[in-house]
This record gives C-alpha cells, sequence and structure tokens, in this order.
C-alpha cells in the first residue's frame, strides 16, 4: 500500500470506529487492529491520538463545507440561495450520517474544545457571506446582517442535532419543503410576503 494510501486507511478506520464507539474509548490499537497495521505505523501518519482525532475532524468538516456550497452561487437569489444550502446539509447528514456524527461529537470532545471555535466561525463566515450580499440587494428582512446570519446557523446546526437524535425524520419526503418555508418565513422581506 503506497503511504498516501495507508493515511486513508487508517484514517477510515478511525472514522468507523470512533463514529462507532466515540473518541475516548476508541484506542490507537483499535484503530490499528481495523487498519490491519501495526500500532507504531499509526504514529507515523500521526503525533499523537489527539491530532488523529482532529484530522479525522477536519476531514470530516471539510467534506461538509464542500457540500454545503455545492450549486449555491448558481440561485438566482438569496432566499433559494440559502434554501439550496439547507437542501445541502440535509443531503450530507442522508449520504455521511458517521461523518455528521464525528462532527457533532467533536464539539463536545475536551481535547478538541480550543479548535473549535475556528472551525465554527469558518461555517459561519460562509453563511454570513450570503446573507450579507442578500441584505445589500434588500432580498432579506431589514434587520443586521449579524442576527439573520445567526437566525440560519441556528437552524443549520439544530439540523445536525436534530440528525442525531432523529435521523429518520430527515428521510421524509416533504422535509426539504418544510425548511424552505421555514427560511422563507423567517427571512423575506414582510413588504414581499403574499
Amino acid at each position: 500500500m503506497e503511504e498516501s494510501g495507508k493515511y486513508q486507511h487508517i484514517l477510515e478506520a478511525a472514522m468507523d470506529l470512533f463514529s462507532e464507539r466515540g473518541f475516548e474509548t476508541t484506542s490507537v490499537q483499535d484503530i490499528a487492529q481495523t487498519a490491519g497495521i501495526a500500532k507504531g505505523t499509526v504514529y507515523l501518519y500521526f503525533k499523537s491520538k489527539e491530532d488523529l482525532v482532529q484530522q479525522v475532524y477536519r476531514y470530516c468538516y471539510d467534506m461538509d463545507i464542500r457540500a454545503c456550497e455545492e450549486g449555491v452561487e448558481e440561485q438566482k437569489n438569496t432566499i433559494d440561495k440559502l434554501c439550496r444550502r439547507m437542501d445541502n446539509i440535509i443531503d450530507y447528514l442522508l449520504s455521511h450520517p458517521k461523518e455528521a456524527r464525528i462532527e457533532q461529537m467533536y464539539q463536545t470532545f475536551s481535547s478538541a474544545r480550543e479548535h473549535t471555535p475556528y472551525y465554527r466561525e469558518e461555517m459561519y463566515k460562509a453563511i454570513e457571506k450570503v446573507v450579507k450580499e442578500g441584505s445589500e440587494k434588500g432580498e432579506l428582512r431589514d434587520l443586521p446582517v449579524s442576527l439573520l446570519s445567526r437566525i440560519y446557523y441556528g437552524i443549520a446546526q439544530g439540523l445536525y442535532h436534530g440528525f442525531q437524535q432523529e435521523p429518520d425524520l430527515w428521510k421524509s419526503e416533504d422535509i426539504k419543503q418544510q425548511c424552505h418555508q421555514l427560511i422563507r418565513d423567517s427571512f423575506t422581506p414582510i413588504s414581499k410576503k403574499p
């Protein structure tokens, strides 16, 4: 197996075990055994278990960020951009439940607390950019950009948390339409509502 292949193989073994057992109860030995390598080989690619946890989280988070952005800029107006982003979140949760679970667990993992604000800020800034552009065009309610951004961010975070509690809810055929309506009700200027 080539070097990049070993790295990926270890990463995938760690993701499987972390999503099943959690960070605290999964050992480096467990990961090595699942990957079919010696424990020392793990340390050729990761400085420590904490480094491995952080890299697994970053891998999942980067996948999530890319998924959330897909097709957003092609939408014709801000409400459609926010709805598309919400669709992307739901699709990501359904197609990558293991990765989504790891992201949620990481938020409460004690060794990760110093890194978490950076990651949250990155996602928040992507939302804020869309909201700011829409606000400047008059496509959103006349409220501060920071408030509108936090409302959307809160809805998105609620989806991630809710998915862990009730995964079958997100398989409902009309969940996306219900989320679209929530976004329209929350963000469309009152003067433009029918």
